[in-house]
């Protein structure tokens, strides 16, 4: 095989890798809190971090796992239990197994013991690391994250955020983690929250965008099927020239 075939070859694996990405943020288009998956070419990667131009590319890869943060829509649920974040922050919420997850989805309910969950059934956390109860889902939420119960009760839901996003790896849902026993050293108390009681923030995946890389990856994808059957073509023609004579 020569190394054109390579050169297209490895033009076309990228493409497929991009399609998954893409695939991923159509199918989470309308999930609350979800922040879409960006796939970045390697080179492009280099040259950020360097500051360096490479003068060639030899073979096309791609780094994925980036999340673009940016804001997504609010818009109003009516259930009183339901939050929104508007601009920085994550809400921490733990599963039965103890483990650690960040999310900027705000569906909450009670369950049986009055504490807050999302849902996939994990609890958010105050603090203190400890569940957030409340007796009755008839809450008063203020923006700074004041929960006012009926019963005169107050708690503060916080919000978490970290100095570099990138230590926080992409889960399925919505939520993302980061190295196991590192949150307290990571995570970064949001001072001044904004959280909006009775609505939901929207995925931020933009439609339009995400189908015209779609349409994008399908016709490169297809331009390097061609070139690859072209190299093929080419070599069996120069084989047949080596056999003359």
């Amino acid at each position: 095989m020569n190394r054109g075939t390579y050169v297209a070859l490895s033009g076309a694996l990228v493409r497929q890798q991009m399609m998954d990405t893409i695939s991923h943020n159509l199918a989470n288009n309308k999930t609350v809190g979800f922040k879409k998956g960006q796939a970045v070419f390697k080179i492009m990667l280099e040259q950020a971090q360097t500051g360096e131009v490479l003068e060639r590319v030899n073979l096309a890869d791609i780094e994925e796992g980036f999340t673009d943060f940016s804001q997504g829509t609010l818009s109003p649920s009516g259930v009183p239990t339901h939050m929104a974040i508007q601009g920085e922050g994550f809400f921490k919420v733990q599963d039965d197994a103890g483990n650690i997850f960040y999310t900027r989805q705000g569906s909450m309910r009670l369950n049986s013991q009055g504490e807050m969950i999302n849902q996939q059934g994990m609890v958010l956390l105050g603090e203190d690391r400890k569940p957030i109860v409340v007796p009755d889902p008839n809450i008063t939420l203020k923006e700074d994250g004041t929960i006012l119960t009926e019963d005169g009760q107050a708690k503060k839901i916080p919000l978490y955020t970290f100095d570099d996003k990138s230590v926080l790896t992409r889960q399925g849902g919505g939520q993302f983690t980061v190295p196991s026993g590192e949150e307290r050293q990571l995570e970064v108390l949001v001072t001044d929250p904004h959280i909006f009681q009775g609505q939901l923030e929207g995925s931020n995946v933009n439609l339009m965008q995400e189908m015209s890389h779609m349409v994008e990856s399908t016709r490169v994808f297809e331009a390097c099927q061609k070139m690859i059957k072209t190299y093929h073509s080419i070599a069996g023609e120069a084989n047949k020239l080596g056999t003359l004579g």
